[in-house]
């Protein structure tokens, strides 16, 4: 959006001869940030050439060229003055005038301005809902800014120039990939992102991630139709193998797409040294559709789920090939699980008590089953009705006495003396459900 700056907010964002206020930088800050242009009207240029402040007119003057200048703006036609209602007796009415003209001819989405005479003028016009004070623009802007959510406990968003790349974590990716130090600096001047698990600067886990329009993933393939996170560098250090943490960076992935509303899923993956990852996302969704430069084989997971009404999956399939989604209808069977407060902490971080302490962050906190998606539970009742594709639907007890977290299950052992099932545990946001 282009948002024209009347001349009373211009110059207490340009004199640098006092204190910003903190309004007005939180304007500029947010409208960088989603996008919109600060813009101003030729005509101010008069405006403020005739304040009296001699530096002060100076210095704001030569800043007007990091402004938008509105190009050919509208000139104001006596009949439209009178049309509009506005009155004209001197030269800042003009002023003012024409910059409410261009708002009214489509120059400028919004103006911004503390003058109340521009207000009443725009009430005459019935343009009021596009004329705001500072307040109300940059509560506006607040209501159109996301709120970045946090990674979940013991991940962590960085900034890849956060990392040096060149401590022995990335040596088997240099192996792999010629040239992986050159591209990796390259992108964190591109302000690329990772979540990562790390302790005292040194990377245990890491997954750098890039959101993309319709890419072309395959040499022969089509491009895919729709917005896709590519999941360009995917590794778990050796050291940590077997604690689950790229379940814990899948979980990620498969949160940010869910949040952010994108359709594809996929990596390049190369080499036979990397058959766990493959093992690893072929469990739950990716499919090979393909060779990227003749090298990479391309894993692809469609986020979007057909209609029920379309399905020809059985529960667990569609759970499996769409996670974090899954089938519900009557004829689906649902379990409750009562579950005691210190394992419902164990099994789901996500919405622990500990998540919310100063010591979320500490990775040494969180076991193999915390870190996994799928969850092993061992109760004591004898029911034989449990299949494959069912629904459990764990019940936290004595604290909060609330279904939070829906599992599918996969498996099921039976013994003398246990029973033990193995499900897919739904922790993406909207699938968990916490009541209030």
């Amino acid at each position: 959006m282009n948002v024209l700056v009347d001349t009373n907010i211009l110059i207490p964002l340009e004199d640098t001869g006092r204190e910003l206020d903190p309004r007005m930088a939180e304007m500029r800050r947010l409208s960088q940030q989603n996008g919109h242009v600060l813009c101003i009207h030729p005509s101010q240029r008069e405006d403020i050439s005739r304040d009296t402040d001699e530096e002060r007119k100076r210095i704001v003057l030569s800043r007007l060229g990091q402004y938008w200048e509105i190009p050919f703006p509208p000139v104001l036609a006596e009949t439209e003055l009178n049309e509009y209602g506005w009155s004209q007796k001197n030269d800042n009415d003009r002023i003012d005038n024409l910059l409410l003209h261009a708002v009214c001819r489509g120059a400028v989405h919004f103006l911004v301005t503390n003058d109340r005479k521009i207000h009443a003028n725009a009430r005459k016009a019935e343009i009021q809902e596009q004329v705001h004070y500072p307040d109300q623009f940059v509560a506006y802007l607040r209501t159109q800014t996301e709120q970045e959510e946090p990674p979940p406990p013991e991940i962590q968003e960085i900034f890849l120039h956060e990392v040096e790349v060149s401590q022995p974590f990335f040596d088997s990716l240099r192996r792999d990939y010629s040239g992986y130090d050159a591209w990796y600096l390259d992108k964190a001047r591109e302000r690329r992102k990772a979540w990562c698990i790390r302790e005292n600067g040194i990377v245990y886990a890491i997954c750098i991630y890039k959101p993309e329009r319709s890419p072309k993933i395959t040499d022969s393939g089509p491009t895919l139709n729709g917005n896709a996170l590519k999941l360009c560098t995917f590794k778990v250090g050796e050291e940590v193998r077997g604690r689950k943490l790229g379940e814990r960076l899948l979980h990620c992935a498969f949160k940010y797409a869910t949040k952010e509303n994108i359709h594809y899923i996929y990596s390049h993956i190369f080499g036979e040294q990397h058959k766990m990852l493959v093992s690893l996302c072929e469990g739950y969704g990716f499919q090979a559709v393909g060779k990227y430069k003749d090298r990479d084989e391309a894993y692809l997971k469609d986020m979007f789920p057909p209609g029920t009404s379309d399905c020809t999956y059985d529960p667990l399939t569609y759970a499996v090939k769409y996670y974090p989604n899954y089938l519900d209808s009557p004829a689906i069977a649902k379990f409750i699980i009562p579950i005691r407060p210190q394992y419902h902490e164990a099994l789901f971080p996500d919405i622990s008590f500990f998540a919310r302490t100063l010591f979320s962050d500490d990775q040494s906190q969180y076991t193999s089953e915390s870190n996994t998606i799928k969850k092993a539970y061992i109760c004591h009742s004898n029911t034989t009705r449990i299949r494959p594709g069912d629904l459990l639907l764990f019940y936290r007890t004595v604290d909060r006495k609330s279904i939070e977290c829906i599992g599918v299950v996969e498996q099921i052992y039976r013994g003398q003396r246990y029973q033990q099932s193995a499900s897919h545990g739904f922790k993406a946001d909207g699938l968990l459900r916490r009541r209030d």
